[in-house]
């Protein structure tokens, strides 16, 4: 075997090991990822047979854009299924929402690349906090977006605040607009309209009222 002949062997077999280790690292990267959580079971409301599939610079921005689009998917094969007269009204919950209405999910029949992914999910819903949202139906005037103010005493505030929000399952998400140490500034989603979403923050141990720039919410005695 002449040298360049060599050369090109050793150059070959160097770019094949690269590739294994690559795949093999995206498929390690994989498995420690969240959500490979339920093996068998579910309850309440589960959907089956998702198809998740995604391509990005990486393998692992590739599952966690799959993983994402699948569960949204499953929502809304949940409304068509559930309670087809609301998915127009609840489709689009934001991200955060859908995260808490997710118990679990299984993973199966995956594909891992250097730059795709594909698998099959299979996705357990709480039962009780889609209950609580399709429940939430429309009354005191339409729902949607609407801006507040928390005023803040501090940090435990501000932790407090999003701890409530997060058990308050009629409020379909948030997005935080501005932050300080004084106030925070945040879009609420509401589905079921103003009047049911102060009655779902009240339960949760929050208020919402009027101040003179508009809405504000503050904590309550509560949970």
């Amino acid at each position: 075997m002449t040298i360049e002949a060599r050369l090109a062997e050793i150059s070959r077999r160097s770019v094949a090991g690269l590739h294994r280790r690559t795949l093999m690292g995206a498929a390690l990267a994989a498995a420690l990822l969240p959500g490979r959580v339920r093996a068998q079971g579910g309850s309440g409301f589960a959907v089956r047979g998702i198809a998740a599939e995604a391509t990005a610079d990486t393998a692992t921005a590739a599952r966690e854009r799959a993983i994402a689009g699948g569960l949204r998917s499953a929502w809304t094969a949940l409304l068509a299924r559930e309670a087809p007269g609301e998915e127009a009204r609840l489709s689009s919950v934001s991200a955060e929402e859908l995260e808490r209405l997710v118990e679990s999910y299984e993973v199966q029949n995956e594909q891992i690349g250097l730059t795709r992914y594909a698998a099959t999910l299979n996705v357990f819903f709480r039962p009780e906090r889609v209950r609580a949202l399709l429940a939430a139906r429309p009354s005191g005037g339409p729902g949607g977006r609407v801006e507040v103010v928390a005023p803040l005493s501090g940090l435990q505030d501000w932790v407090e605040i999003r701890r409530r929000l997060a058990n308050a399952p009629a409020i379909g998400g948030y997005e935080v607009l501005s932050l300080s140490r004084r106030e925070a500034r945040l879009a609420l989603t509401l589905p079921g309209g103003q009047a049911a979403a102060a009655s779902a923050l009240s339960s949760a141990g929050l208020r919402l009222g009027e101040g003179a720039g508009g809405l504000t919410l503050g904590l309550s005695p509560g949970p």
